[in-house]
Formats: structure tokens, sequence, C-alpha cells
């Protein structure tokens, strides 16, 4: 009579549940960032516990995002992050937008729709963020691919800034190199040296490489898991604490979830012509939301921090709904015997 150990039947049990976990893990993180935030909103008796929940959700947050970057670059193969023309059309598209809302808002600087164009503004031009290669080598893009085209948005998100906002706005004091330098000050470390790091340890590291690849190739997703709830809990916290009136938080709401859906869908279309339809996709439609909540504070108008704080909520929803559809599609491959699209 064959005997299951303890060790196996144990993990016979927690599958199912941490098959619903990895399923679902996103829609969990967004809905914990919105309990924990709903906690310390309602709940005086937890206010001594705020400097401890701030410390956890702003200032461990670069560390966690480090963390996350570096355990998946180590996964990134250098020689497929050539630039491919998907990278070209989609980032000179979102120039070409912000460079038309920039212009439009320097010549109707009364404008009734000023906040709305801002927030729409910062939605086009903050950003890809460093892990959306997390979220799409996980739906079955090619992580390389879209590291590539996270650099060259960053690049371009560091130049755009300095040189479109001034036709608007006056809260850029410095020169067009002195601005350039802090903004890639905020974006530049977070990208580049968990790479340069990640490459270092696969070229002299090479058993650290190899324990990461093997051992650890999940940690990054839960990392992820961890970040998003404090993001989804800052979110939320600038939309219930912003002193506009309803109807601007709806139509920059409103404006977070257009410009998702049209950066998700656009890059899908551009990426598909050279099959990568996932990857483009998610370059593209996944934003630095950390990142566009600073421009936002620092050089527009307040209630701007609204619709990238939406755009942050909508563009999880759009990466959980992938992943849950993803993990049946796996499913389903595994029982037919076939192997899964995978670009």
């Amino acid at each position: 009579m064959n005997t299951v150990s303890p060790a196996k039947a144990a993990k016979a049990q927690r599958s199912p549940l941490m098959s619903f976990v990895r399923t679902y893990l996103l829609f969990i993180a967004i809905a914990t960032g919105g309990l924990v935030f709903c906690l310390f909103h309602f709940i005086p008796a937890l206010a001594p516990l705020k400097p401890a929940a701030y410390f956890f959700g702003s200032d461990m947050l670069p560390v966690f995002i480090f963390s996350m970057l570096y355990l998946s670059f180590c996964k990134v193969n250098l020689k497929e992050m050539k630039p491919r023309r998907w990278h070209l059309i989609v980032y000179a598209t979102m120039f070409a937008m912000s460079a038309a809302i920039a212009v439009y808002l320097g010549s109707h600087q009364d404008s009734p729709y000023k906040v709305l164009l801002e927030g729409a503004l910062i939605c086009v031009i903050f950003p890809p963020a460093a892990a959306a290669g997390v979220i799409g080598d996980r739906i079955g893009g090619n992580e390389s691919s879209i590291v590539t085209g996270v650099l060259i948005g960053n690049v371009l998100t560091s130049v755009s800034i300095p040189l479109l906002f001034p036709l608007f706005t006056t809260a850029l004091h410095g020169s067009f190199f002195e601005e350039f330098l802090t903004i890639a000050a905020k974006v530049f470390p977070v990208v580049v040296l968990p790479l340069i790091l990640a490459f270092a340890t696969k070229a002299f590291l090479k058993r650290v490489h190899h324990f990461i690849i093997t051992k650890l190739h999940d940690l990054s997703f839960y990392l992820w898991g961890i970040t998003l709830a404090t993001i989804a809990g800052r979110s939320f916290d600038c939309l219930v604490n912003s002193p506009e009136p309803a109807s601007t938080l709806w139509a920059l709401a409103l404006i977070g979830l257009a410009t998702t859906a049209f950066n998700f869908a656009y890059g899908k279309f551009v990426g598909n012509s050279e099959g990568q339809r996932i990857s483009a996709g998610q370059a593209f439609g996944q934003r630095n939301g950390v990142f566009g909540l600073w421009v936002s504070f620092a050089y527009l108008e307040p209630a701007a921090v609204i619709a990238p704080g939406c755009y942050i909520l909508w563009q999880n929803l759009v990466n959980a709904w992938q992943m849950a559809y993803r993990e049946k599609i796996v499913s389903r491959c595994k029982k037919s015997g076939t192997t899964p699209y995978h670009e």
C-alpha cells in the first residue's frame, strides 16, 4: 500500500489555495490596500500605528520595488533586448499626444477644463512601470522586449517633462538639464540599477544567479503583490481626501479609465503586427503610478493627481483580469497536452 508523506500531503492540501492566490493575487492586493486604508481612515484607535504604516508604505516601498525588479531582471536575456519597430511607434505616439495636450494648455491658460487636461496629460506622459515585465512574463509576454520598452519610455518621459511642461506651467524653476536630472533621479535608480546589478550577478555570480532563477522565480511576483497593496492604499487616500467636488473626481476617474483602455489597446494593436501583442500592450499600458503621483503633486494642479491615482487602480484591474484569464488558458493547455502561447 502506497503512503503519502506528511510534507507531500500538506503541499497537496495547500495547492488549491496557492493556485487561487496566484490567479487572483492582484485582486487580493488591491482589496487589501483598500481595506487597510479604510481601517486607518475610519478607526481613530489605530492612529498610533500610522507612523509604522507610513514607514512600511513609503520608506519601504523603494526596497520592495528594487528587490522585485532585481529578481525579475535576472531572467532577462541581454541578447533579446533589441529595440523593435513597435517600441518606436508606441513611444512616438506617447510623445505626440503629450505635446498636443501641452501646446493646447499653453494656449488656453484659462480653460475650465485645465485640471481635466492636466490629468489626461499625466496619464499619457508618465513612464512605463518597471514592473511591467513581471506581469508581462506571467501572461505570455517577452520580458526582455518589455524591459527594453520600459527603458525607452523612461528616457522619453525624463526628456518630455522638462521640454513640454514649461509651455503651460511655471512650476519648473531650473534649466532643462537641471529638471531632466531631477526627474531622472526619480526613475533611473528604480530601473537601471536593478538591471545593472542583475547583469553583474549573471556574469560574475553564476551560482547565485542559478539559485535565483531556479528557487526564487516566483518571489518577484509576490513582492509585486505587496507593492501593489501599498500603492492601492495611497491611491484610495488621494481619492477620499481630495477636496474636489464629486463631478470633478468622477471626470478624472473616467479620464484614468479612458487612457488605461487606450494605452493597453493601442499597445496590443501595434505589437500584434510583430507577434508581440502582449509585450507591447503591457509595456505601453502598465505605467509607473508612484511617479505619476509625484509629478502631479510637484508640477500640476493638486486635483490632477486623481487621474493617475485612478489609472493605478484601473491598470491593475486589467492586469488582474489578464492573470486570471492566462491561468485558465494554461490549465486548459495542460489538460490537452499543448503548450500555452508565449512570445
